[in-house]
């Protein structure tokens, strides 16, 4: 799903946090909901000329032992 609205943030930094927290959050539902994950969805961060920053994938945000 891409979303053209976007949101701001004061800079990369920050965008990097929040794609953290939401893309956990969309794991999060995912798994309340008993939906199946895909860890290659990935979040893209860009600038507001639309240059990419950095991806943010499923993958990179949780953590599996055992």
């Amino acid at each position: 799903v891409i979303d053209e609205t976007g949101q701001e943030f004061a800079d990369a930094s920050a965008a990097h946090v929040q794609a953290i927290r939401s893309g956990r959050e969309i794991i999060a539902e995912h798994i309340l909901h008993g939906r199946r994950i895909d860890f290659n969805h990935r979040l893209v961060i860009e600038d507001d000329r639309r240059q990419w920053l950095e991806t943010v994938y499923f993958r990179d945000l949780v953590n599996f032992d055992g």
